[in-house]
């Protein structure tokens, strides 16, 4: 799944924005001015934070827009987040908490402090916002304010993306054949390879969205509902594409929806795969992979979204330029494509050590 969604990073942005206005006009004039242009109700406004039931905050955010307009992969990570939450604070606070009881820095604090990781620790806070900023802006007309500083969102910059070896998809694309729907599989696993687009954009690609001419598929961008962008495609990946597409759906070119239909499915293209679907046929491409060692097979190391990491690390590897890249991996900033660079730096050091005179010692020669 995505670390954030585009709504999170505006967020971050505009709390960067105001901090810069509060350091040039000074903290009080900022603070008089800003509450000047907020409702005074604040007796009243209190009174609902104390009253507010967890319960009821819930359905409401979910249903609101800030919820709404996520990405589906991270409306099913906040969901699961919302879960993990729900069960804390029943835990600790009974079965029925106020909003009141549960959205205190302490608490809050107290909820993270398990969380070793940084980018799990970010993705969990960046829910926590998403989800306190809805309430307290609905029902309190309030921003959750100093709470950010709690649940801060950093990202951390030297993890370096995983990917598969060559010897690795080697066994991988053999193994894909030997399987249950192998067809379909060795597809899916050609065109992850072939253009590099996220897990969430393969699942929804129709029938319409193959541009053959151009050679190009149209995704939905991460973030981006109902908008398509076009991805690049290797010509190998977009044959076995149209292959397999004239091979699944050949029987139904004349029907009216032809078209409109979703290229991987279970139901005759009516809708996409679930992505558990594909994570777990993958998860097991992984296991049966001899070539892939045991640290790596545990959960959160290599993955279906280490296909896209491949796809940028070997071009990379081919002499193709970072910006060239960039643009072929559909990235907003070109810092996003630079740290294939710390992966390929890695990678050329393993290089050298490979060369014959790599292996004489010092004490051989003098």
């Amino acid at each position: 799944m995505p670390i954030f969604d585009d709504a999170v990073t505006n967020e971050v942005a505009l709390e960067e924005t105001l901090s810069q206005l509060a350091d040039q006009y000074g903290p009080d004039t900022f603070k008089r001015l800003l509450h000047s242009l907020l409702p005074s109700n604040n007796t009243e406004s209190m009174k609902r934070y104390e009253e507010l039931l967890l319960e009821d905050a819930v359905p409401h955010y979910f249903a609101s827009d800030a919820f709404q307009s996520l990405a589906n992969s991270s409306q099913q990570a906040y969901r699961y987040e919302m879960d993990l939450f729900l069960r804390y604070c029943r835990r600790l606070k009974g079965t029925n908490p106020s909003i009141t009881e549960v959205s205190s820095a302490v608490f809050l604090t107290e909820y993270l402090a398990p969380v070793q990781k940084l980018n799990t620790r970010s993705k969990k806070s960046a829910f926590l916002r998403s989800f306190l900023g809805e309430i307290f802006s609905h029902f309190f007309n309030r921003d959750i304010g100093k709470l950010k500083r709690t649940l801060s969102i950093e990202i951390d910059r030297n993890r370096e993306p995983r990917a598969f070896t060559k010897e690795q998809l080697d066994e991988l694309l053999c193994h894909v054949r030997l399987g249950r729907e192998a067809h379909r599989n060795f597809t899916i696993l050609w065109t992850f390879l072939g253009s590099g687009i996220r897990l969430s954009e393969l699942l929804y690609l129709q029938i319409r969205d193959i541009v053959s001419s151009r050679q190009e598929i149209l995704v939905r961008g991460k973030g981006k509902k109902g908008y398509k962008q076009p991805s690049k495609i290797t010509k190998s990946a977009l044959d076995i594409l149209n292959v397999y597409v004239n091979f699944r759906y050949h029987g139904v070119k004349n029907e009216q929806d032809y078209l409109e239909r979703f290229i991987f499915s279970d139901d005759k293209g009516k809708s996409p795969l679930h992505e558990s679907t594909i994570q777990k046929m993958f998860a097991s491409l992984i296991d049966e992979t001899s070539s892939i060692p045991k640290s790596d097979k545990k959960p959160y190391q290599l993955s279906v979204h280490s296909l896209r990491h491949s796809f940028a690390l070997y071009l990379l590897e081919s002499g193709v330029n970072l910006y060239t890249i960039k643009e072929l991996m559909r990235h907003s900033w070109l810092s996003s494509t630079e740290v294939y660079l710390k992966l390929f730096d890695s990678m050329l050091v393993t290089a050298i050590d490979q060369h014959p005179l790599a292996q004489l010692k010092a004490s051989d020669l003098f």
